[in-house]
């Protein structure tokens, strides 16, 4: 009863949540929102789904074929219900659960209507005991009648007759397809036995899986149903705020885009980067002045250089070291000034008139007058904000309110979810092998026994046949080759006798074996696989688990729903949401979750915005004085457009000198050092050393310019972008921006009321939408994504394999392969006994002649003889395996005398003798030898009889 109250209270917990999750969107869902909102709801998803254990497949390895076989077999003989239509389950707990005076009334009272109900397996086990006992039975009369030298016994002749050889190759062959047949049952027993030990050993471990994948599960939808009602709703309530809270700016910037009176900020941010123009300009004016310096200054000193160093290179011409560097430096080319510097004309005067134009400008305030229509537009945010301030926090109260109902929700599925302790189940998986895995050991070595006895006995059989067919025949000598027919005669009569005796013992486990798989497969399997067709679930279902369930679900749900365990699974199976399982839309119905507006008064608080939001000022507004529109005419035409910085832009800060002059000065100072080293030159090298100091001084001022040019590059960057305004030239600029200023002033002047209305109702309108798109996130979730019953339903089916399909199948197929093995070994003892005697002699077919024995000589009726009757010496073959026959002789025909061919040959071979001489056509001549105590008289005298 435990584990059926916990099964109510899981099934209870899931009804109280409605939402357990599976498997999470894959996307993180966004709400964008266009017009006059751009707030987005980004909802966190649900967390991701636990890597589930349980695994419902099953892999039969390679015995698929046998289950069916015994499962249809088991379908044939037993009736669809379990229980007679005059019981029901209640009964039988009644009973069960009274004395045992109970227990014998009962059975005497209903045994007829059980055994009929279950005539099929009762008939089966019958038959198999009636089997354990007959076929011993059958074998002792067998081994009697063999004792007293019957039943094939001992051969009647041992040479073979006509047919003999046919007979031993049709019986072998009959019977070696029953004893192919029987290999199979054989290699079936030994893996089904193996299977269900191994499938016993795994049912706790996939049971403790299914647990904890339940435990996981439940677990898993807590945390869903908490971020779906309470951590999305915090995130939808947080938008709401942002939108309450930035309502004047949002409604206000949208009435700037529709009109273009955003126009206005731009023109704002012109007037107020005047001031960053103006730097700008006296940068570039200081650097171009500070670039002219030091062009001058750069380029009288190269001059002075080439002709100082001209002359010294020329007074050590003599020297290989300055004719050499002559030779590699030109230096009226090399040591000059790069084109671009030389060219270009760094005196900008006008520069300095528009750096006193913006001055002026500057000092006349128009960047505060441009503010002033900035500033017009910007209280528009102040006058909204003031009307909405006494709604914004009712809203907000509303929306909280909202939250709090949502989180008791959340906080009663929580409750209730943490009230399925899987844990507690999970505690008692261990005690299953603790109670069964000693009797499942014994089982397992119990049937490893049955098999290896059939096994052996099977291994009789096959080497019966294998001797038997492939052997010779039997030696008549001590020492002969044991590889013969009669080794298989004595194989074929083992497995006779092995399979009388064992067969009792063998057969009633196998019954036992079937009793027990045939109830387990019927009661257990069957209703656990198929509890909508399954009587005895649907008594108990009815008796038991329907009230339960009615009181445990209604009574927490306050419902009147009817509920069935049959159907709760087969919707389970059919991976529905418990939603839709537990029919919670006739309890809860989620879709009463978009009358939010009437049941928390939200609606009624954000439609009043409607009424609140109403600018009728607008039509007075003006954004440009006509005084601020004329200096920015003014500004636009001025000569800051026409100004061109491109040619400062491509100087290259690298190549102020044709050459690096660091390098030409290394290698001036190399030349110096080879210079002192001759006498005759000596003297110049001071002067050497003079120019390459002096030129280093070039080299400071080239690097001051490189800087400088750096700088100035970096400023005429920052003018373009400052003045243009993403616009070709700051006239087109202001021009634009006038226009879009001046018609954004008529539209507002003239429609703004009627505007600043309809953008309020578009705001309502969104606003709500956001908190419907959150109702439909929650309506959707729960009846269509949230809640699938697919884990639960794996979880429960791999149980299912773990007993039905991985214990039960393979025991049902043990028993069936034992039994298949003795219903073939039945015939294989008829056909085993046919062959021994068949394979026990010695001699082939001799003949027609020798077919024919001689009448058996009258004995007195009063003469017995005790034990076995020794077959007449007459009765012998004349030779055996070991001696071969002799060879016809010319015109003997198929015929030959016996005596005569014998009677010369005692130096080659053993003497022979006959105990007929009648059969002799010709007597022999002279004295034949012979072994006591046989007396041979020598030849009769003609005509004596």
């Amino acid at each position: 009863m435990m584990a059926v109250n916990t099964a109510l209270l899981l099934v209870f917990a899931c009804g109280l949540s409605a939402a357990l999750s599976t498997d999470p969107p894959e996307e993180m869902t966004a709400l964008t929102l266009d017009a006059v909102l751009e707030h987005q709801v980004i909802y966190e998803n649900f967390p991701p789904a636990p890597e589930y254990k349980s695994d419902a497949s099953f892999d039969p390895r390679g015995m698929e074929h046998v289950y069916l076989l015994v499962n249809t077999f088991l379908d044939l003989i037993q009736r669809n219900n379990v229980l007679p239509t005059n019981l029901n389950t209640s009964q039988i707990v009644k009973t069960l659960s009274g004395n045992p005076d109970d227990m014998i009334s009962f059975l005497a009272a209903h045994w007829q209507d059980i055994l009929l109900q279950h005539i099929g397996v009762l008939t089966i086990a019958i038959f198999g005991l009636l089997l354990a006992v007959t076929i011993p039975t059958i074998g002792f009369f067998v081994c009697c009648c063999r004792c007293c030298g019957k039943c094939g016994a001992y051969p009647k002749t041992h040479y073979d007759k006509k047919s003999d050889s046919c007979k031993r190759l049709s019986l072998g062959i009959l019977l070696s397809f029953f004893v192919i047949a029987a290999v199979f049952g054989t290699v079936s027993a030994f893996v089904t036995n193996q299977y269900t030990y191994s499938g016993w050993n795994g049912v706790a471990k996939k049971m403790d899986d299914s647990l904890e994948d339940a435990g996981g599960y439940f677990e898993h939808a807590g945390e869903s149903i908490e971020v779906l009602l309470v951590t999305n709703f915090a995130e939808m309530e947080e938008v709401i705020g942002d939108i309450l809270d930035d309502s004047g700016p949002i409604l206000k910037k949208r009435l700037a885009d529709i009109t273009e009176a955003i126009a206005i900020d731009d023109l704002a941010n012109v007037v107020s980067g005047l001031g960053k123009v103006k730097i700008n300009l006296n940068s570039i004016l200081s650097d171009t002045r500070t670039l002219g310096d030091k062009v001058n200054q750069l380029r009288d000193g190269l001059s002075r250089s080439q002709k100082d160093l001209f002359s010294a290179l020329q007074e050590c011409n003599s020297n290989t070291a300055c004719a050499n560097f002559l030779q590699e430096y030109d230096l009226d080319k090399d040591l000059a000034m790069a084109e671009e510097f030389i060219n270009i004309e760094f005196d900008m005067p006008e520069v300095t008139d528009i750096l006193s134009y913006i001055s002026k400008l500057i000092e006349s305030d128009i960047e505060e007058k441009v503010k002033n229509g900035k500033g017009k537009m910007d209280s528009l945010e102040g006058e909204i904000e003031v009307k909405i301030e006494d709604i914004k926090p009712k809203i907000k109260s509303e929306v909280r309110a909202m939250g709090q109902q949502l989180e008791k929700q959340n906080n009663e599925i929580q409750s209730a979810l943490q009230e399925i302790d899987v844990a507690v189940l999970q505690k008692d998986i261990p005690e299953i092998d603790n109670h069964t895995l000693e009797f499942v050991k014994y089982r397992y070595y119990i049937g490893l026994g049955m098999a290896s006895l059939v096994l052996l006995i099977l291994f009789c059989f096959i080497m019966g046949l294998f001797y038997g067919m492939c052997g010779r025949r039997p030696g008549g000598y001590y020492g002969d080759d044991c590889c013969n027919r009669g080794t298989g005669a004595n194989y074929l009569i083992s497995g006779v006798y092995l399979t009388f005796l064992f067969s009792f013992v063998l057969l009633v486990l196998t019954t036992a074996h079937f009793l027990i798989g045939a109830a387990v497969e019927k009661v257990i399997c069957q209703t656990l696989k198929h509890p909508q067709k399954s009587d005895i679930f649907g008594q108990f279902d009815r008796q038991f688990l329907q009230p339960r369930l009615h009181d445990v679900l209604n009574g927490a749900l306050d419902g009147k729903n009817r509920y069935s365990a049959a159907s709760l699974l087969e919707k389970c199976h059919a991976n529905e949401t418990i939603y839709s399982i537990l029919k919670l839309d006739k309890t809860y119905n989620i879709s009463t979750m978009t009358d939010w507006r009437t049941n928390y008064g939200i609606g009624e608080y954000i439609e009043n915005l409607r009424n609140k939001i109403q600018l009728e000022e607008l039509t007075q507004i003006t954004l440009l004085s006509p005084e601020t529109s004329t200096d920015l005419q003014e500004l636009a035409e001025s000569n800051i457009s026409d100004m061109n910085f491109s040619n400062f832009t491509t100087l290259l800060e690298n190549e102020i000198t044709k050459i690096d002059l660091s390098n030409f000065i290394d290698r001036l100072k190399d030349l110096k050092d080879q210079v002192y080293r001759f006498d005759s030159t000596r003297a110049i090298a001071p002067k050497l050393e003079n120019e390459a100091l002096w030129l280093g001084t070039m080299n400071k001022v080239v690097e001051e310019m490189e800087l400088v040019v750096q700088h100035l590059k970096e400023t005429v960057n920052d003018l373009e972008e400052n003045s243009k305004f993403n616009h070709s030239s700051m006239r087109e600029a202001i021009h634009s921006l006038l226009n879009q200023t001046n018609r954004a002033t008529e539209i507002i002047q003239k429609d703004g009321p009627e505007l600043i209305s309809s953008l309020t109702d578009q705001y309502v309108t969104e606003t709500v939408e956001i908190i419907d798109d959150y109702v439909d996130r929650v309506i959707n979730a729960i009846q269509n994504e949230v809640g699938y019953c697919a884990p639960l339903s794996t979880s429960y089916n791999a149980t299912v394999v773990a007993i039905c399909h991985e214990v039960v199948d393979p025991l049902n197929g043990f028993w069936a392969s034992i039994g298949w093995c003795f219903l073939l070994f039945i015939p294989c003892i008829a056909l085993s006994i046919s062959l021994i005697s068949l394979y026990r002699k010695c001699e082939p077919y001799p003949g027609p002649l020798l077919e024919t024995q001689p009448a058996p000589v009258e004995r007195d009726k009063n003469s017995r003889r005790k034990g076995h009757t020794r077959n007449a010496s007459g009765y012998l073959p004349e030779y055996t395996h070991a001696r071969p026959a002799p060879q016809l002789q010319v015109g003997q025909g198929r015929f030959r005398d016996i005596a005569p061919s014998n009677w010369g040959r005692e130096a080659a071979q053993p003497p022979r003798y006959t105990s007929n001489p009648a059969l002799a056509q010709n007597p022999p001549t002279g004295e034949y030898e012979r072994p006591p105590p046989y007396y041979y008289p020598g030849p009769q005298p003609s005509g004596s009889k």
